[in-house]
């Protein structure tokens, strides 16, 4: 029964009979044929055709999650009495805000794959929002984000802390200030990411401590991705607050970092899952060599 619920956990995961057959290296019928007898021992039906393919079924959804926790039980109890029978491959899907995805986990899960070389990845980029909005939907296995989104559904664990800075083009008249008055720039333009960012709400939260929000500052542009802040400050748009780990080196990119007078900006990276549904047993490893990484603590 554990090897009929373990197959039925991939094709869910992978959405496809035939990505399964390919990878266990059997037909498609074979897997095909394996779901059906998983059903008639549980004796309920767990898929229905949708389209070109398929959808859980409510008792489906039902098996689904209690598949996902007896799986991740078993994980458990394998690693506590020290047997390597669980073979460690498959995919985890990971969603992530612009900075975390596009500056951080790249390194960390090149490190994680020399510890479970089997295990393939899939990475969706987005805003904070957008991300919450996946794991919620079941579209990514668990997502790095820079908000926090503890509701009925979602939780989320502190997992590395952030710190935006002031940047300018190297050209710009303000890259030889040693510190810049927040008042003085109110009037040049700035460039700013797009609603729904983690980014953007910390900066709209760091300016609301100094009575302030971003109608009393000149927005020339609005952007969806760090790195194009990145390429519209190297042009001389204007000005920005961009997040440490996106600058390292930045005066080789054309950019100037700057200290802002009494004006810090930091905030959290966080690990986001769904409340009721336990990770698949490669996605719980891949959470937890992620959460054993942790720096600094939260503010």
């Amino acid at each position: 029964m554990l090897d009929l619920m373990r197959l039925f956990g991939q094709v869910v995961e992978e959405q496809s009979f035939t990505v399964v057959a390919r990878k266990l290296g059997i037909s498609q019928p074979a897997v095909s044929n394996q779901i059906r007898a998983f059903e008639e021992k549980l004796g309920v039906k767990l898929l229905y055709r949708k389209g070109k393919g398929f959808a859980l079924t409510p008792e489906g959804e039902t098996v689904y999650r209690h598949t996902l926790h007896m799986l991740a039980e078993w994980s458990e109890l394998m690693r506590e009495i020290g047997d390597s029978e669980i073979l460690m491959s498959g995919k985890v899907h990971i969603g992530a805000s612009h900075i975390p995805g596009e500056y951080l986990l790249p390194g960390y899960l090149s490190e994680f794959r020399k510890l479970y070389p089997e295990i393939k990845f899939k990475l969706s980029i987005g805003d904070s929002l957008e991300m919450a909005e996946k794991v919620l939907a079941h579209e990514v296995d668990f997502a790095v984000v820079g908000a926090i989104f503890d509701t009925e559904k979602l939780t989320s664990e502190f997992w590395m802390k952030d710190e935006l800075g002031f940047v300018v083009s190297c050209q710009h008249p303000l890259s030889t200030s040693e510190s810049i008055d927040l008042d003085s720039i109110k009037g040049d333009p700035m460039i700013i990411r797009e609603t729904g960012s983690g980014h953007r709400r910390t900066f709209e939260e760091a300016l609301a401590k100094l009575d302030l929000d971003l109608n009393d500052f000149n927005i020339a542009l609005e952007v969806g991705s760090t790195e194009t802040v990145k390429n519209a400050v190297r042009s001389g748009i204007g000005y920005s607050f961009l997040s440490k780990h996106a600058l390292e080196s930045c005066e080789k990119q054309g950019i100037k970092w700057a200290k802002v007078k009494d004006f810090n900006i930091e905030r959290g990276f966080y690990l986001l899952t769904r409340r009721s549904k336990p990770l698949t047993v490669i996605a719980g490893e891949c959470y937890r060599y992620l959460a054993d990484q942790k720096t600094d603590k939260e503010q």
